[in-house]
């Protein structure tokens, strides 16, 4: 089988001090994917999240897209990972800060997309405002901005709605599912279970590091709530 547009897991681990992380996981992604992993606090999203993202080293196993590892540095303009934090650009403006991106990230491409993308989230009128100017809700709609310039093919997102506003959320919702249809992989983590089931095509549900249940929501219509009271049952 031809696997140049997928990302494959095999055998991850990444286990911390307390015995929280992520054990043996073993999971395929295809082009085009929207996959969310689900669970309570302490399950293992955010680890695989920033190991899927070459931001953690792995105890043990492997992780690669296009059949490259990912902490290939070839692999960094193809990966768009949602910063929690972007305090780094604070004395940047907004605008600054997406040409940086560009700059730095694509080699001087996809310049054109940065107004484009502040109009439709909502932030042209404050395009020059430095970043510590900015609300919480603002950062956060601007990290989702620096994801998505450029069409990463891999796109990795932890709890991206939280502090969004629900016009931000809308448009979020259609910009994942456009770039799901020009071939992006998307892995994204929420609590949001009614947002899951309106843009995800996978879910999978991580309990004690490991996969619990790995459902397909392509035509289908599952109650997320309902298989999630059965899978932590124990928890809640």
């Amino acid at each position: 089988m031809n696997t140049e547009h997928d990302l494959i897991l095999e055998h991850v681990t990444k286990i911390y001090d307390g015995g929280h992380g992520i054990k043996d996981l073993s999971i395929k992604l295809l082009s085009g994917e929207i996959a969310a992993f689900i669970g309570p606090n302490g399950v293992g999203k955010t680890t695989l999240v920033k190991v899927v993202a070459g931001l953690l080293p792995i105890s043990e196993g492997s992780i690669r897209l296009y059949g490259q590892s990912i902490r290939e540095r070839s692999l960094r303009a193809k990966i768009g990972y949602m910063q929690s934090d972007i305090s780094f650009y604070d004395k940047m403006t907004v605008h600054e800060v997406l040409e940086f991106i560009c700059k730095v990230k694509f080699g001087g491409n996809f310049y054109e997309e940065i107004d484009p993308y502040l109009q439709s989230y909502h932030l042209y009128e404050q395009r020059n405002f430095r970043i510590h100017q900015l609300s919480l809700g603002m950062k956060r709609k601007l990290s989702l901005i620096m994801v998505l310039i450029g069409t990463p093919r891999l796109i990795l997102l932890d709890e991206p709605e939280s502090g969004v506003d629900t016009y931000g959320i809308i448009q979020f919702k259609a910009d994942l599912s456009a770039c799901a249809r020009k071939g992006s992989i998307v892995i994204l983590t929420s609590h949001v279970l009614d947002l899951l089931e309106k843009v995800c095509t996978r879910c999978i549900f991580l309990k004690d590091g490991k996969i619990a249940e790995d459902l397909s929501l392509t035509g289908k219509t599952l109650d997320l709530e309902q298989v999630y009271e059965r899978v932590y049952s124990d928890k809640v």
